[in-house]
């Protein structure tokens, strides 16, 4: 029986849990991806985040070295392979393929064009439910980093909760992120780049407000030539005026993984999809809390919060204006506090769930990397 190296390849494009959904659009999608000798070579592979250089693959495959890394060298160009020094690798389709393809920009137009109406559907049916999966299995790879000044603005001491139980995990502040580098880039936000190219625009933020890569990851990408280097005062200003907007900080913080997206609720990878299906699988560990003597009810949180999650509640006799919060649908991520212009909104800590940074997926595409 003829080996399925489509099929093959699909089920190695993961980690755990995190992999590449299986449809007829994604193997249609792999299809238009790699030709058939490359999709035989990548075969070769045994897993997802496996780094193998090309004079390894070659011995796996029984190839010779040069067309070997001739191939190699060619999809790595395209974007439609993973390369970190002399080595290579199989990533999953999102976070991973995704936006490595997008960003290098390096394979024809039609097929850019059709790579994104593919990325675009998926991200409405096949990731949804599969994110929905992994925090059932308690393995987050989608939680809001608070706002840049969550700390001394809006996170509340709750005194019925445990100091222990308070404290500030690692992942859980965007700030943490920009305090532990020095160096910082920005690239295009890629989902909302996607998104214009399959004909639906975004209306809901500015092009200019992109993700931020800092550490290795910004040098990374400027080596690569799609991010540009800033200063650390503009990091910290692209991160305010990303609140400002009402997008949500989302990322990694693992060794050498240093990026935040800034999510909007038209285009996102993960945020559009918790919209669409009502699916918030990546809340934070913090609540909204509502300050009534302080509000003037102008509707700010109502307008920004991407979830559609808060609502204002009209008196029907004599009780006074409420301003309520589904949560059910709310993440946590602090927008509605960020823009408050009252201070009537604050965050309060009622969970205590793991980050990415110290469990489940996230910890391990770490490990992987950093080769442990």
């Amino acid at each position: 029986m003829a080996v399925d190296h489509y099929e093959s390849v699909r089920q190695k494009m993961s980690i755990d849990e995190l992999g590449t959904p299986k449809h007829k659009r994604t193997i249609e999608f792999l299809i238009m991806l790699y030709n058939e000798e490359e999709i035989e070579l990548l075969d070769y592979f045994d897993e997802g985040y496996q780094l193998l250089t090309a004079r390894k693959l070659a011995k796996k495959a029984g190839w010779e070295k040069d067309k070997v890394k001739k191939i190699l060298k060619r999809l790595s160009k395209r974007g439609a392979l993973f390369k970190l020094g002399n080595s290579y690798m199989l990533i999953n389709l999102v976070p991973g393929l995704y936006e490595h393809y997008i960003l290098t920009r390096g394979d024809t137009e039609e097929k850019t064009l059709k790579a994104a109406q593919y990325f675009r559907w998926a991200f409405l049916n096949l990731t949804p439910p599969m994110y929905n999966d992994l925090k059932q299995r308690n393995k987050p790879i989608w939680l809001p980093k608070l706002p840049y000044e969550a700390e001394e603005k809006i996170i509340e001491i709750d005194e019925s909760i445990p100091m222990d139980d308070q404290k500030i995990f690692p992942g859980e502040l965007v700030r943490e992120l920009i305090d532990q580098n020095e160096t910082f880039a920005t690239v295009y936000c890629q989902c909302r780049e996607i998104a214009k190219m399959t004909g639906v625009p975004c209306q809901h933020a500015p092009e200019d407000l992109g993700c931020l890569l800092c550490g290795l990851t910004a040098q990374l990408g400027m080596s690569q030539g799609w991010a540009t280097e800033i200063s650390k005062e503009a990091a910290i200003q692209l991160v305010k005026d990303c609140e400002k907007a009402g997008l949500i900080h989302y990322g990694m913080n693992i060794g050498a993984i240093t990026f935040i997206c800034n999510c909007c609720r038209d285009c996102c990878t993960g945020l559009r999809g918790m919209v669409v299906h009502h699916l918030p699988y990546g809340r934070s560990n913090f609540d909204p809390r509502w300050i009534p003597e302080n509000c003037v009810f102008c509707g700010t949180c109502i307008k920004k919060c991407p979830m559609g999650a808060i609502t204002h509640l009209y008196p029907v006799k004599d009780e006074k204006d409420r301003i309520t919060f589904n949560l059910n649908q709310c993440l946590g991520c602090g927008v509605c506090a960020a823009n408050c212009p009252k201070g009537a909104i604050t965050l309060v800590k009622v969970r205590t769930d793991d980050t990415p940074e110290v469990a489940g997926i996230g910890k391990l595409i770490g490990e992987r990397l950093m080769g442990g």
